[in-house]
């Protein structure tokens, strides 16, 4: 998979971000929130949130991925 310099939507520090899209999901890699992906209308709207609401999104995610699985956050975690 190639990847491209981006900011992480959840931290804003610098990530890697998936340079091909799976459907309506972007990828990142990031040094603080590791690798998670995230749906087409989850990424406009987690932009609205401070740190402590997108933090818990991902968190959220984590918490129902299954072991093994790439974290996903969608529309209604936020």
């Amino acid at each position: 998979m190639n990847w491209i310099n981006d900011d992480c939507p959840v931290s804003n520090e610098p990530a890697q971000e998936a340079l091909s899209r799976l459907g309506d999901f972007a990828e990142f890699t990031c040094p603080t929130c590791g690798r998670f992906r995230i749906t087409g209308t989850a990424l406009e709207m987690i932009r609205g949130l401070d740190l402590d609401g997108r933090q818990f999104a991902l968190t959220q995610a984590k918490s129902k991925a299954p072991e093994g699985k790439i974290p996903v956050i969608d529309s209604y975690m936020l």
